[in-house]
């Protein structure tokens, strides 16, 4: 389960126009709407013989640093569609209204995407209204007594992705909001309890 790499591709866009172009055969299979996060494109299939919509993930491949200066420049992908659980969950709303595919794999991962939307909007909420002093709990890690939650102390804002915080010995680190706690789960082992 490789990736495939077409000859005609030498960046991104050219691999996607290729896929736009080659995957759509309006007699069977027609393609309805797409968008690309990254490195993935999502696009809306409407089968025509069987008459229905599911979403095709493309996961987009190309060229390393060490594979450009050999010569190797392609752009290539590996496919497959929602009822398969793809791993990567960032589908855009609009696409997942489209799919009316009701297969248990594909609900779930249909609902998984929309989880974590809703997760990183909180969190984006949660970093624009962070305070010095706001005290965040931080998912370390899981363990064999379960998820390993520390306690932050919120210093300042790095970035987008990280965030300046206090450690309960004072030490000042950089972390991810994308790791903070916004739903304490069940069986959570606070290292910083007493």
């Amino acid at each position: 389960m490789g990736y495939t790499f077409p000859f005609e591709t030498e960046t991104r866009d050219e691999l996607i126009d290729w896929l736009l172009e080659h995957q759509h055969e309006p007699s069977r299979c027609e393609i309805l709407d797409h968008s690309r996060r990254g490195n993935v494109l999502y696009v809306v299939f409407h089968n025509r013989v069987d008459d229905y919509r599911f979403i095709a993930v493309f996961l987009l491949q190309g060229p390393t640093p060490a594979s450009g200066c050999s010569g190797d420049r392609a752009w290539g992908y590996k496919d497959m569609d929602e009822s398969m659980g793809p791993y990567v969950k960032d589908c855009p709303e609009r696409l997942l209204k489209q799919s009316d595919v009701q297969c248990p794999e594909a609900v779930a991962w249909r609902e998984a995407c929309r989880t974590l939307r809703k997760a990183k909007a909180r969190r984006r909420r949660l970093a624009s209204q962070s305070r010095p002093g706001d005290r965040l709990r931080y998912h370390l890690g899981s363990s064999r007594e379960g998820d390993v939650v520390i306690t932050i102390d919120f210093v300042r804002a790095h970035t987008s992705t990280f965030f300046i915080g206090r450690d309960a010995t004072g030490r000042m680190w950089r972390y991810r909001w994308d790791r903070v706690v916004i739903d304490p789960p069940q069986a959570s082992h606070d290292c910083n309890a007493a």
